[in-house]
């Protein structure tokens, strides 16, 4: 686009409405010159020349479409592209009066920005494309003028040029048969040099370099004169002959063309710079002309990647108009979300169709909110397949313009898998916690039950107190011993359970379960070089593992009050894979740190302080280790080390 700008004229009665038409189409390249009625729009009119005019219909005094019309008389303005923008006039008569009256679109609030913008930048190449156009055919008209000049003058130099023939201005020499040189008119001392007692009897061709034989008859030729002092000129020669008492005699008329070769080599020079001229603008309107259609074809494949984008949208999309319930419009996911055949069995139903029975109610009380031009947050909604299974789901509407309708845009994400996450973390979470007082429980009975044994066994040795009761209640105790056993199994993994642990899945699996969590504290959960535990197994208890790593990433979450991040990074030797998980919280002081992991000792208000120390456990089970390092102020990294697996075959035994 050429850096003069353009007139662009935005018509509103609306301060506001002409404050957003202007932060649309705001460019270094445009003029945008507002008026707030017809009758200010009709006074720039006759001022300024505009590239295209956007015209609101509704407006006191003076209304859109009165104002156009009285655009469309002027001859100058008559065919200045123009847009009705409207929120009101939304009916196929006003539309069809609009375009009677000359308006080139019709564009219904509120509008896409992306859309206005578009169509202004199309109308405005058009404008200046054609004021290029104009500035060529009066290039053309200058040069064409030029020529027509340099043309006249010729014809009046050919002109005197047949006069001064005519007044034997023109050298005229006659001679016979063998080329002798009988008469010749005084011009030949002007043209030549020689006087007329020095040419009588002399050769013709010491005059020009041709042979006689060479010249037709009655023709006229072009040939190379030589002067006296043996200089040449350009020279037309022509030759008649005529029959004088029986000896034929040729008479020579030689003009110098030295003035005209020399007007013909500008006109030709000139004809050639005009030609170079005319030939670089028509290069230059093709290039223009190739750019228009390269944008074109952007914007058709910018449309097509929007298409493929709504198509292959991770979340179902459905269009149905304002005054519609029926579906006009749904996405591929949209057709597998609602397990349809294709998008036939989907387009043309009532929306309520999809929605659980239920929530038909919640449903059309939004629709109706809708219809009033509310705009409604995101809110979760039961909805139905065509196979009858209940999907919950979080839906956003956003209204638009489709088809030349008003529409709504409705975005539906499936929340099944992610209540299902909530629901399995949950579950973990008092898993954990069972496994947490397991232990606990265990410990402070085994030491107790330690005290028991050995008192019961030293009474027997060195009380000789009854050897039957001793048993019973060595027996009794070893039993309690089993029963506490057993509920170490709940935080302790056995060997049993131990198989190949893919762990970018365990890894991936468990950010998954977080984030939901994680967007409720406003954190972000980033893996970074993933790509480094492509094939990395180990050898262990997936569910404990993943227990580890979930109370690790629960306890990140809860430790940023205010939001931050968590970064998982791995780093790997030759038989050991390192696990770092850091997050943006306040750290821990030096004198906490020491404690953190021991049985019972905890900063939450309602944790136990197992959670770490069954983590420790179960990391050591694994042959591992967990490290932690932390900062006031700065943070806190905890760092799992696990042995890797060589092979599938592998077991941690070998």
């Amino acid at each position: 686009m050429e850096n003069k700008q353009v007139n662009i004229l935005l018509v509103d009665d609306r301060a506001e409405n002409l404050l957003a038409l202007e932060a649309v189409l705001t460019s270094p390249y445009y003029r945008l010159i507002k008026a707030q009625s017809g009758v200010e729009a009709l006074k720039w009119v006759l001022r300024e020349d505009f590239a295209v005019i956007l015209m609101d219909v509704q407006m006191p005094t003076l209304n859109g479409f009165d104002t156009v019309k009285m655009i469309r008389e002027r001859e100058k303005t008559k065919d200045v592209p123009i847009i009705f923008i409207t929120a009101l006039s939304q009916t196929m008569e006003n539309v069809l009066y609009g375009y009677s009256i000359g308006a080139i679109d019709y564009i219904i609030k509120p509008f896409d920005p992306i859309i206005l913008k578009c169509k202004v930048e199309g109308f405005v190449s058009l404008f200046l494309s054609k004021r290029k156009i104009v500035e060529q055919k009066e290039i053309i008209k200058s040069r064409t003028k030029e020529l027509e000049t340099v043309y006249t003058e010729l014809k009046k130099k050919e002109a005197m040029n047949r006069a001064i023939g005519e007044t034997s201005i023109d050298t005229i020499v006659s001679f016979d048969e063998e080329g002798i040189i009988l008469s010749a008119n005084p011009a030949i001392k002007t043209m030549f040099g020689y006087d007329y007692y020095e040419i009588i009897g002399r050769k013709v061709e010491v005059l020009f370099r041709i042979g006689i034989s060479d010249i037709p008859k009655r023709a006229i030729v072009e040939a190379t004169g030589i002067k006296k002092n043996k200089t040449t000129f350009p020279i037309e020669v022509h030759l008649s002959e005529v029959e004088v008492e029986g000896e034929n005699i040729f008479v020579c008329s030689i003009r110098d063309i030295t003035d005209k070769k020399t007007h013909f080599e500008k006109l030709e020079g000139l004809v050639k710079m005009r030609t170079n001229e005319l030939s670089k603008a028509n290069e230059k309107l093709h290039q223009e002309i190739e750019e228009k259609q390269e944008t074109l074809q952007k914007l058709f494949e910018s449309e097509e990647k929007y298409r493929q984008l709504v198509e292959n949208s991770p979340e179902a999309i459905i269009v149905r108009h304002v005054n519609s319930e029926k579906i006009s419009f749904i996405n591929e996911t949209g057709v597998k979300l609602f397990k349809a055949a294709g998008k036939h069995e989907i387009i043309g139903r009532s929306m309520f169709d999809l929605v659980h029975p239920d929530d038909h109610d919640m449903a059309k009380e939004h629709f109706s909110r809708l219809g009033r031009e509310e705009i409604l947050p995101p809110y979760e909604k039961r909805l139905v397949s065509l196979n009858g299974d209940i999907i919950d789901s979080q839906i956003k509407i956003i209204p638009f313009v489709y088809g030349g309708e008003a529409s709504l845009h409705i975005v539906i994400r499936d929340m099944t898998e992610d209540k299902r996450n909530k629901e399995f973390i949950q579950q973990s979470e008092k898993l954990s916690v069972v496994g947490e007082l397991a232990a606990g429980i265990a410990h402070e009975i085994r030491n107790p039950l330690t005290s028991l044994k050995g008192f019961t066994q030293l009474l027997e040795n060195k009380y000789s107190t009854d050897r039957e009761y001793v048993e019973i209640m060595i027996s009794e105790i070893d039993r309690i011993n089993t029963i506490v056993s057993e509920l170490l199994l709940l935080a302790k993994p056995g060997r049993d359970d131990f198989r190949a642990v893919d762990l970018n899945r365990l890894l991936r699996n468990v950010s998954m379960l977080m984030s939901a969590q994680a967007n409720l504290h406003g954190v972000a959960i980033k893996q970074e070089n993933a790509h480094s535990l492509r094939d990395v197994m180990i050898y262990g208890d997936e569910n404990k593992l993943k227990q580890v790593f979930v109370n690790i990433m629960k306890n990140a979450i809860e430790a940023m009050e205010y939001g931050g991040s968590i970064i998982i990074e791995t780093k790997m030797t030759d038989r050991m894979i390192a696990i770092s998980i850091t997050d943006d919280g306040l750290g821990i002081p030096s004198h906490i740190l020491q404690k953190i992991g021991n049985p019972f000792y905890t900063t939450k208000d309602k944790g136990t302080g197992l959670g770490l120390m069954v983590s420790k456990s179960i990391i050591e089970s694994h042959q591992g280790d967990l490290q932690i390092e932390s900062e006031e102020g700065q943070g806190t990294t905890v760092q799992v080390i696990l042995p890797i697996m060589k092979n599938p075959c592998e077991t941690a035994e070998s």
